[in-house]
């Protein structure tokens, strides 16, 4: 089974839903809390595609997942994550959830901006940078994402739609490491 096309099958169901329900804001913000629990806490997966775990408590440690209090969680994310459980494609969920994210963010326009620096950057720096975006970016609405890596050793990553423009020190010592190398073969 094709997982991609049963993720984007199932995701794009769940957008109009939530659309038609007026909540795909929500319902967004359910889905990033889902894929990020499942990504960074390996027990839920587990848990999940173990097949000694019932429906129920499958479905009850999702809606945990998503929200702290479940009777928080919409109605829409709810019947989804039901509904996934009781089809037994909890499997995918992750790769739905991801889905859902990016439909999410091309129904609404929105681009997803990557910042990798070595600490926090000062928010003159940042303006700079966000100046520069939204002028390659105008036509659509720049969600923001900042990550501190202290192994690029100085400077920043920014990625943009598949762009990466890596002004860091460690890609740029890792170039002339290339080159050095590269002359020293010729030599020998």
């Amino acid at each position: 089974m094709n997982t991609g096309a049963v993720s984007v099958r199932y995701a794009k169901a769940l957008l109009e839903y939530a659309v038609e329900k007026g909540v795909e804001d929500k319902v967004y913000a359910e889905m990033q809390v889902l894929s990020d629990r499942l990504r960074s806490i390996p027990k839920v997966t587990e848990l999940i595609n173990n097949p000694t775990v019932g429906r129920a408590d499958k479905a009850s440690l999702l809606h945990t997942a998503v929200s702290d209090s479940p009777g928080n969680l919409t109605q829409v994310t709810r019947d989804f994550i039901n509904m996934v459980v009781n089809s037994s494609r909890e499997e995918f969920l992750l790769f739905m959830a991801q889905s859902y994210i990016l439909q999410y963010k091309k129904s609404k326009g929105i681009t997803t901006v990557y910042l990798t620096s070595v600490i926090p950057m000062d928010e003159s720096r940042k303006n700079q940078i966000r100046e520069i975006v939204d002028r390659v970016v105008s036509e659509s609405t720049v969600e923001w994402v900042e990550k501190v890596d202290p192994s690029i050793i100085g400077g920043f990553i920014l990625q943009i739609d598949g762009y990466r423009l890596d002004a860091s020190t460690a890609s740029q010592i890792r170039k002339i490491r290339k080159e050095l190398i590269e002359k020293n073969n010729r030599i020998i």
